[in-house]
């Protein structure tokens, strides 16, 4: 059975230069790296310029959501030192940033705890995406301490766990 998630590039056509790094790690949606829909206004402007066309590759392939969307960062930061211009999701990250998902951990882990059940994620990003809570709102909770209305107290793991 083929891994339903993946990390994909897009690409300029006749040129092979990458300029978008992105994953299905939402959804797992198998389609997701031959869609025009939904993309930043960046990359909607990059292939105006061509247009209309992008070539896609698939790089690598995953089990789960979590091991796509380490993937997608670690190849974000890789590529945008290479063609500094690289972007994904719009944004362009700093050099910080990239030095944060080059090491062990590039985002603060966080416990969501609902009765007696503690669910580890990587990221706010992630457990948003897992547990359909929108970032901001998991962001408050981390600050506040209070219980969200699902049940779910946030808290940010310790370094060292």
């Amino acid at each position: 059975m083929e891994k339903k998630y993946y990390v994909y590039v897009h690409k300029i056509p006749k040129t092979n230069i990458i300029f978008y790094v992105g994953s299905n790690w939402q959804g797992a949606n198998p389609d997701r790296a031959f869609e025009k829909m939904k993309r930043p206004k960046k990359w909607i402007e990059e292939i105006a310029k061509h247009d209309g066309k992008f070539d896609v590759e698939i790089l690598a392939r995953f089990d789960n959501s979590l091991e796509a969307y380490r993937h997608e960062m670690n190849l974000m930061s890789q590529y945008q030192d290479k063609h500094n211009w690289c972007w994904c999701n719009g944004e362009r990250r700093d050099d910080e940033w990239k030095a944060k998902v080059r090491g062990t951990t590039f985002s603060r882990k966080i416990i969501a705890i609902k009765n007696n059940e503690k669910v580890f994620f990587e990221s706010i990003r992630y457990a948003s995406q897992q547990l359909n809570i929108k970032r901001p709102t998991i962001h408050h909770y981390l600050k506040t301490g209070k219980t969200h209305s699902s049940g779910y107290r946030f808290k940010y793991v310790a370094e060292n766990h």
